[in-house]
């Protein structure tokens, strides 16, 4: 069985807000928006009077916590007060994210309008819940994706460029991460097909990544700006929500929930934890050194961190590479299908090594500049 899940409609083009209401009112027309502060800012006022006119009445709901099962049924209760008929999640990963869960809990439609491409959130059918610490729990499956997603592109790219850049790694990251469980089988169609919308993402971004980068937070909608937050929202949303019976092995992204434990780390982004992760896996998986060197560097021009140092730690690498490692949990039988080893020792080691090369690369970068 492979189940694939996706928005119904998805619009990515520069003023799409204004003209948003009279297409979500064809869902709903009693509407519960989540939203961080910041985030209503960037969309105000044309979302706001576009859904007014559209006769829709609406509650806004600030947030800015960390999606914990308590936040979940806080949000879930107001919903039902307010006797919404569906949700909107204004924001980036958390607030989509808690978004989709409130709307899961109370079986309503969900829209989503990212305002940052931190992440593939906007897309994806499901929630990380956190716990009250800010580390993470576990994932919650939704059933579904967002009813309806607006990436208003002249909005994504006002953000900061910080935020782009997470994206970027997060999508880098789908190809390597999903591909080591690639096999023949026939249950393993979900994994062949998630390979490839993640290799799909990957050349896209090979081509336009860096360029997109550059062009983030000026708010010029450029070419490379709209293909990069394609490739954030769609490929790398479709590539993770295309599911089988197939145990997989995320490796970055496991070494991206230890990371959330360690409390220096609790500044950094998602992306950033992941593409640390990635560093790791590669190394661990033995790529030649070329190719490592070759990634390592592309992350460090995308200004995504490449050491320890980067994510806020200054602890003994060494000790704090076997704390990392000892919280590193995979789906129970998804290793049993890799080519290189995978267990606390290896993980803890090539952690250690991640550092000393992304360290190097840091050094290199400099020196030539």
């Amino acid at each position: 069985m492979i189940t694939i899940k996706s928005p119904k409609k998805y619009w990515n083009e520069p003023g799409v807000l204004s003209k948003s209401g009279p297409l979500i009112a064809e869902i709903g027309r009693r509407a519960l928006i989540i939203a961080g502060n910041k985030a209503l800012e960037a969309v105000k006022p044309s979302f706001l009077i576009s859904l007014e006119e559209a006769g829709l009445s609406y509650s806004i709901a600030p947030y800015g916590g960390k999606v914990t099962t308590e936040d979940i049924e806080q949000f879930a209760e107001t919903a039902t007060e307010y006797q919404a008929d569906v949700i909107i999640g204004v924001g980036g990963g958390k607030v989509l994210d808690l978004s989709k869960a409130v709307g899961g809990r109370r079986s309503l439609p969900v829209v989503a309008v990212p305002t940052i491409a931190a992440t593939c959130a906007s897309w994806a059918a499901v929630t990380v819940v956190y716990d009250q610490q800010g580390r993470s729990s576990r994932y919650l499956l939704n059933d579904r994706s967002p009813e309806l997603l607006f990436a208003d592109t002249g909005v994504l790219a006002s953000a900061p460029k910080r935020f782009l850049a997470s994206g970027i790694g997060d999508t880098i990251v789908k190809w390597y991460e999903i591909g080591v469980n690639n096999n023949d089988a026939p249950d393993g169609l979900d994994v062949r097909l998630g390979t490839q919308i993640g290799k799909l993402a990957l050349d896209r971004l090979r081509v336009h990544a860096l360029d997109a980068y550059q062009a983030a937070g000026t708010g010029e909608v450029t070419p490379a700006l709209q293909e990069t937050v394609d490739a954030i929202i769609v490929l790398a949303g479709l590539a993770g929500t295309v599911q089988g019976t197939t145990a997989r092995a995320g490796i970055a992204h496991s070494i991206h929930n230890s990371l959330t434990h360690i409390p220096e780390t609790g500044t950094t982004l998602h992306g950033e934890k992941v593409a640390y992760g990635l560093l790791t896996q590669v190394i661990l998986e033995g790529r030649p050194v070329e190719e490592i060197d070759e990634l390592a560097l592309w992350l460090h021009k995308l200004g995504l961190p490449i050491t320890l140092k980067e994510l806020g730690i200054e602890q003994d690498p060494a000790a704090v590479a076997a704390d990392i490692a000892r919280r590193v949990k995979l789906p129970e039988g998804s290793s049993q299908g890799l080519s290189f080893e995978v267990h606390e020792g290896a993980i803890a080691l090539a952690i250690q090594k991640a550092d000393e090369w992304g360290t190097r690369i840091i050094h290199e970068a400099y020196s030539k500049s």
